[in-house]
Order: structure tokens, then sequence, then C-alpha cells
């Protein structure tokens, strides 16, 4: 076994719920691989009871430890274990010692080659949120879950939302997408994308990035749009109407002519479904000059069309005379 097989095998152990690594197991591991890998964080020993693998047996059966206490302070503890077999059996204490996946360090080693914030623990154990990552030129929540397939997995999805736009690392096992709330996000195996180099994880970059515009890709073909898209687009109908909407100033004047007052112009034209208030009524009147160059050159405008009128009639006159 390799250092790189071991990785991938911690990496299945930590979806797998109470998973533990006895004597026999580390025995076998690459020799100094299990300092190392406390070192880098990524297993911890195993807070459980005394378990050991019986040294006579070939099938290497584990048993519950039994801890004999001393009759003296001169003396040490002495362990043994049940054997089908052999019946009572003595093992060692270095026998009895258990390993497990750190997920903590775990967790704390993938925010560092994500090169995000420390991890925030959200669900102990299950679910750390590290902060968020750089993608082209925008930015991503990064969050890192354990057992997602497992059933009772819903209330840790509700904890990365609804909006799909989280990038999620999941130890091994990938959850059904059908399972969660909403637009599903970008789900990560790490056993596919992570290595361990020189007793240091490393992603593989192109293959996180297109993991996730695959998710982007497939939640489109479904129409599926990004809460913020969706904002924009609702923002911009909205700025569209407004902007469809506006009263130009002259309309806001001829209103002011018209009924006399701002908040009477500005009423009529909200009647009449335009979108202003007397504020906007009195700015534009007194960017024309205010009211008495408003009413001067209303005043000014009506003499001017009468005499035309007037000169269009005499005109009228004078070719019926010449008729």
């Amino acid at each position: 076994m390799t250092k790189a097989d071991l990785f991938r095998m911690l990496l299945v152990a930590a979806d797998a719920p109470g998973s533990l690594f006895d004597h026999a197991e580390v025995s076998r591991w690459p020799k100094g691989a299990l300092d190392e890998l406390m070192r880098s964080h990524l297993v911890r020993p195993a807070q459980t009871g005394l378990t050991a693998p019986c040294p006579h047996c070939d099938d290497r059966h584990v048993e519950i430890v039994t801890v004999v206490e001393p009759a003296d302070d001169t003396e040490k503890p002495r362990y043994f274990i049940c054997c089908p077999e052999s019946l009572k059996v003595e093992v060692t204490e270095e026998m009895c010692r258990g390993w497990a996946v750190d997920l903590d360090g775990l967790a704390i080693t993938l925010a560092s080659a994500l090169a995000v914030s420390t991890p925030k623990p959200v669900v102990p154990g299950r679910f750390w949120r590290l902060g968020r990552m750089q993608l082209r030129d925008t930015t991503r929540e990064v969050v890192f879950a354990v057992r997602l397939a497992e059933d009772d997995a819903d209330a840790l999805m509700r904890h990365v939302g609804t909006g799909g736009r989280a990038v999620v690392f999941v130890p091994h096992r990938l959850p059904d997408r059908s399972r969660w709330p909403g637009r599903a996000p970008a789900v990560i195996s790490l056993h596919d994308v992570a290595a361990l180099v020189d007793d240091n994880v490393v992603l593989d970059p192109q293959a996180v990035i297109e993991a996730i515009d695959i998710a982007d890709k497939r939640a489109e073909a479904r129409g599926e749009v990004p809460e913020e898209k969706v904002t924009a687009k609702r923002l911009e109908r909205g700025v569209r109407k407004v902007i469809e909407n506006m009263v130009s100033d002259d309309a806001l004047v001829q209103a002011y002519v018209t009924h006399g007052s701002y908040r009477k112009a500005a009423d009529a034209l909200v009647r009449e479904g335009q979108i202003t208030d007397r504020w906007a009524v009195e700015r534009a009147v007194k960017a024309k000059g205010g009211p008495k160059a408003v009413r001067r050159e209303t005043d000014s405008g009506s003499v001017s069309r009468a005499v035309a009128s007037q000169s269009r009639d005499r005109a009228k006159k004078f070719d019926q005379y010449r008729k």
C-alpha cells in the first residue's frame, strides 16, 4: 500500500460512520505513515472503548478489551480479550489502540488547499463552512460535509441553501441530486480531485472548475436560474418599467400649467398611470425658470398662436376677395 492509496482509503472511511483503524490495520500501513498522518491532522486517536485484534487467530477478529488493574503502583495494567478458540488471551497496550479520520483536521487541510478562511463547524463532525473561493470574476461559498448520502443528510443540505451557487466538498460519496432543496449545487468528491503530495493535500484545480461548470450547465439545462441572476433580472425589469413610465419635464410643466399647483399636477399624472410626485413637478418647473417664467412663456405662446391665427384668417379673406 502506498501513501496515495492510504489517503484515498482515509477519504472512503471519512464518509462511513464509525470507521476505526485498529493496531492490525495500522501495522500494514507504510512505515512512518501513521506518525505523518497524525502530524498532518488527518488521523487522530479514536475516542472509543478499547478493542484489540486476536494475535492467535488468522482472521484477526477484534474483541473488546478487559483491563486488569495492578495490585500496586509497581506494576502496569494488563489487557485481555476473549477468543472463541484460545479463550482468555492477553494483548499488549499498543494492540488496544485505535485511530480514526480527523474530520476537523481534514476540513482545515481542505481550506488550506483552497486558500480560503479557517473552517467554521456548523454541525460538529458533519458540516463546516470554509469561506469563499475565487472563481473567474466572482466568488463562491465553499462548504465541507461528510456522510451526505445517509438518510439524515437532509438537515445538512438545508444549511447549504437553495440557490445552488455553493461548492460542496465531500470525502467520497456523492448524494443523490434529487435530494437537494432547490437548485442542486456543485458537489465534488475529494476522492476524485485530491491527492497527498509530500504530506500535503493538493487539489486538481482543473478538475474542480470542471465539476463546478458541469453543475452550472446542468442547472441551466433544467431551466434553473441562480438566485443572483433572478434578482438582477427583476431589478432590470423594474428599472426598465420605471424608465418607460418616467414623465418628461415638458409634460410635468404642462401639467402644472393645466392644474395650477405641483400637487394637483402630480396627482393627475399618477391617475394617468405615470410615475411621479409633486417634487418632480416642482423641479421641472424650477428648471424652466420658476412659476412666473412658465406662465409668462405660456401666455406668450397663447398670444403668438392667436396672432398667427388672425393672420391666417385675414389671408383667407384676401384670397376670397381676389377670386
